[in-house]
């Protein structure tokens, strides 16, 4: 039946129920529109339209009107409609039932099985399949709550799905700010959107700038074909920036981060993890790990720091360092405590408190404690400062000073002196080549050969060492002197050495006071298995020589000056021949040598100076002293002056 008018201009003289349906109509929208307040002008009408029946009964429910059957109100072009509905003017609260049906202008409809307006609380809650929809959104739930004062929907009891923009929200309940348009989503939550899939028991976020924060057991699938993995973490969809807490896992068709706190980008390409880091960029080959580490995939640049292993495969290169700074594209690196670059392909390994290398320029430096081996050219360095390219390569400076090893020849000879060069020739080709240049306090250490001197070259061409500047030799028990000395190793021992100017040999044998000796301009000794055999000289050639019986037992001297001399020893260091032009010499017996030949003029040992062992060739040591009497009869080589 239709309600009379009388009845109606009673109700309408309820304020109350402009009040209750304005905030119900107010529920029914997730845009900016709920959050605008509706003034009443003077003139706006609430009407109903239609109820089946209309009554009150102050005995059974006291201050309530009751209309049921067909209840349809409107107000400004907003309609509910519902089954049944209760209203309490004293209480201020209105409920209705049943097939609740509210519309609003712009296509905002709610429905629902029971609604509920308290209005001294501000709530509205409506009850029992709940849809609420909008242009290009909608909500399903079992239950909705809203806070006409704070402007927050909360929904829960069951599976709510939320649909906003082309976006997808499953969850058990939820929340939403009308007006800030904030979200919060609890209970095994799914989003799903354009360009992410979201799962994880809790999410916040806002609708409007496309932020997500996921709490506990999460993955995040992007349509990039990123998989995260995270217990907390923040994503932004606008940006593809995303920051994770804890640690975390990104596995993308590009490159896999994981840490235990990361921020990336998948647009810019940029990743920054912190604790425990690893970042495997699978297009260009290259782990980066550490516990503080920023990488750019597309440029090719990362910086990292602590416990730092950079593994470039496409490079074959390993860098390794307490921070460590490398870009693949430039080719710089850059590394400072405990630093390692392992370059396989060049077989190459460098060592050092301080690194840099550029793999465009071939060109790196090094500072504190460098070590400098090259595997392939079978040659290191060691100093506090070095700077090398892949043909050239100079140290210097430091304590105790720079060294270089060669063990190319099996024996390993150790070089030290202030400053030590290498200069490469005919590099990349089967003839390649390498000179090492020793400069001032020059000591070197073999198995087989000691020396110093003051400048020294040696080429791995002929297995040459040249010395200058006063330069002393020693092999066995043999002493060589002269202006420059030149030495030819074989493997494992000396195969051959020239002496040139000034050249003395002296042999200690059995007794303290009792040396071979031969002097001369310029003189030449071959050895076999490290052991003189044959001795030349040239140029006012002086000999002392002791013969020996069967036992080794000294039985003469021989003093004997002549111009040219070829003798030859036996391996028991006995002489077996002797050839020489014309010459003058004494034969004495060991109880009448005068005591003026026992010595040659400028005999001097240097026993004090001779390095005992690699680490001998420290320290410094005099190799002249005030009673040496040698004047150089050749040139010195240019000295090398390093800036």
């Amino acid at each position: 039946m239709t309600i009379n008018n009388k009845y109606i201009e009673a109700i309408c003289r309820h304020r109350i129920l402009i009040t209750i349906i304005l905030c119900l109509f107010g529920l029914c929208s997730t845009q900016p529109l709920l959050a605008q307040k509706v003034k009443e002008k003077k003139g706006d009408k609430f009407y109903i339209d239609h109820a089946d029946n209309l009554r009150q009964n102050q005995m059974e429910m006291p201050d309530v009107m009751i209309a049921k059957g067909g209840v349809r109100f409107r107000y400004k072009g907003m309609t509910l409609k519902c089954d049944s509905a209760y209203f309490n003017e004293k209480a201020n609260w209105f409920k209705a039932f049943s097939r609740v049906h509210i519309t609003r202008p712009g296509g905002v409809t709610l429905d629902c099985q029971r609604l509920h307006y308290d209005g001294f609380g501000q709530m509205v809650y409506a009850r029992g399949k709940v849809v609420v929809r909008e242009p290009g959104r909608s909500l399903r739930c079992d239950s909705l709550d809203y806070n006409t004062a704070s402007k927050i929907a909360n929904y829960f009891g069951g599976r709510g799905t939320l649909v906003y923009n082309g976006n997808t929200v499953i969850a058990d309940q939820g929340d939403y700010n009308t007006e800030n348009h904030d979200a919060n989503f609890f209970g095994d939550v799914i989003m799903t959107t354009p360009k992410y899939r979201i799962k994880s028991p809790e999410a916040h976020g806002n609708t409007e700038t496309g932020l997500v924060h996921v709490i506990g057991n999460s993955v995040i699938r992007t349509t990039k074909g990123e998989v995260i993995h995270t217990n907390d973490g923040t994503y932004n969809s606008r940006t593809d920036h995303m920051e994770l807490n804890g640690r975390s896992t990104i596995k993308s068709p590009k490159q896999d981060v994981e840490g235990d706190n990361i921020i990336y980008n998948s647009s810019t390409n940029e990743a920054e993890g912190h604790g425990n880091v690893k970042i495997v960029d699978k297009v260009n080959k290259r782990t980066i790990i550490g516990e503080h580490v920023f990488y750019n995939e597309k440029t090719g640049h990362s910086k990292a720091r602590g416990n730092v292993k950079i593994d470039d495969r496409k490079e074959q290169r390993i860098i390794t360092g307490d921070e460590v700074t490398y870009n693949a594209k430039s080719g710089y690196s850059e590394g400072h405590g405990n630093v390692k670059i392992v370059d396989k392909l060049k077989q190459r390994t460098v060592t050092g408190d301080d690194l840099t290398y550029n793999s465009n320029t071939h060109e790196g430096t090094g500072e504190g404690n460098v070590y400098y081996i090259d595997h392939k050219s079978k040659h290191a360095f060691y100093g506090d400062y070095l700077h090398y390219t892949d043909s050239a390569a100079i140290a210097f400076g430091g304590k105790p000073g720079p060294i270089a090893k060669d063990f190319s020849q099996g024996d390993t000879l150790f070089v030290h002196a202030d400053t030590i060069s290498m200069k490469g020739f005919r590099m990349n080709t089967p003839q390649m080549y390498r000179e090492i240049y020793g400069v001032n306090n020059v000591r070197i250490y073999r198995t087989d050969i000691q020396a110093v001197c003051g400048f020294m070259v040696a080429n791995t061409k002929d297995s040459c060492l040249t010395m200058y500047d006063y330069p002393i030799a020693w092999s066995g028990t043999r002493q060589l002197v002269g202006d420059s000395i030149k030495a030819y190793m074989n493997d494992s021992t000396i195969r051959q050495a020239f002496v040139h100017g000034n050249a003395l040999s002296i042999e200690k044998i059995s007794q303290d006071k009792y040396y071979n000796q031969i002097s001369s301009k310029k003189m030449r000794a071959d050895f076999v298995d490290g052991a003189i055999r044959r001795v030349d000289a040239w140029g006012n050639v002086v000999l002392v020589f002791y013969h020996t019986d069967k036992d080794s037992t000294l039985i003469g001297h021989n003093y004997t000056e002549t111009d040219t001399l070829r003798m030859f020893i036996s391996p028991m260091r006995k002489m077996q021949k002797v050839w020489m032009s014309k010459s003058n010499g004494v034969i004495s017996p060991i109880t009448q040598i005068p005591p003026d030949k026992l010595k040659l003029p400028g005999f001097e040992l240097f026993d004090d100076v001779r390095p005992k062992d690699k680490n001998d060739i420290f320290r410094v040591a005099a190799r002249k002293t005030s009673e040496t009497t040698r004047n150089s009869q050749v040139s010195l080589p240019p000295r090398q002056q390093i800036e």
